[in-house]
């Protein structure tokens, strides 16, 4: 009985030694690779893979499962293909710089160092060029004017979904639309103004992870123009027509005269007859 106890425990402990050895085995042949997350259109990129061990060799493979470049670490040299260059760097490391990155070059690429293939993820991302414009005058609106703002996009691109924000004023939503691989596009937006408008116009690209203010051509400014309240204390006369062409001003006037006229001439005689008398 006690020997089959020890049997047992003999076991337990030549199973323990097999896995120790084996994740040693997998730490010290394992690769590590590295890219960055977002690359710009038209950009250059270095993409560098690490083995850890023995392993002399190992290749990079594009997202279209085609081999970019073959590197021997012992022998310090690589062997790439097209458009890709790569360098030893030591005896651990090697790295691949695409010169211009492509649309294609998005997705998962793979450092391969059999059995084992490391992988990293490219987001290829291009910001728009834009320009915002308006079917009114924008540097001075009032509460309540209708309002028509015209967004043009061109050259943008995002390998994964892309999010457009325009925005203005006190954080005001004006367009938000999710895009895939959005290229040239115009995008209007029809509002009445409210104070919460008033204020700078903004758009924010986001590709992924990641955004971006992006400076537009055309309107910047949603601008409060002053309103002007003019008070009319002066009495207008009503004109009113007669029947024998003559308007009603004119009747008043002549009413008047026809008043004084005599009135002046009996003041008149009144001192005549004064003077005469003292004579």
């Amino acid at each position: 009985m006690t020997v089959l106890q020890k049997s047992k425990r003999c076991g337990g402990y030549l199973h323990s030694t097999i896995l120790i050895i084996l994740l040693m085995v997998t730490v010290y042949c394992t690769p590590s690779f590295h890219c960055p997350e977002m690359v710009e259109l038209g950009s250059s990129v270095n993409l560098t893979c690490y083995v850890e061990g023995r392993s002399n060799a190992h290749s990079y493979v594009t997202p279209s499962v085609t081999t970019a470049a073959t590197c021997n670490l012992i022998d310090g040299k690589c062997i790439p293909s097209r458009n890709f260059n790569a360098s030893v760097v030591n005896t651990s490391s090697s790295i691949l710089t695409i010169h211009r990155t492509l649309k294609p070059h998005w997705g998962d690429w793979k450092c391969v160092n059999d059995p084992k293939k490391e992988t990293c993820h490219v987001t290829v991302f291009k910001r728009p060029t834009c320009c915002i414009t308006s079917d009114t005058n924008t540097s001075s609106l009032n509460e309540g004017d209708a309002v028509t703002l015209t967004l043009n996009l061109s050259n943008s691109y995002c390998s994964e979904s892309s999010l457009i924000e325009l925005t203005t004023g006190v954080n005001t939503t004006l367009i938000k639309r999710t895009f895939t691989n959005i290229s040239d596009d115009v995008l209007t937006k029809q509002f009445n103004v409210t104070s919460s408008h008033f204020g700078v116009v903004s758009l924010i690209y986001t590709c992924s992870s990641r955004s971006w203010n992006v400076s537009c051509e055309g309107i910047h400014d949603l601008v409060q123009g002053a309103l002007t309240h003019i008070t009319t204390s002066t009495t207008q006369s009503t004109v009113t027509p007669t029947p024998d062409g003559r308007d009603a001003a004119r009747r008043q006037r002549d009413l008047i005269a026809g008043i004084t006229t005599p009135v002046l001439a009996l003041v008149i005689l009144i001192i005549l007859v004064i003077v005469w008398k003292k004579k």
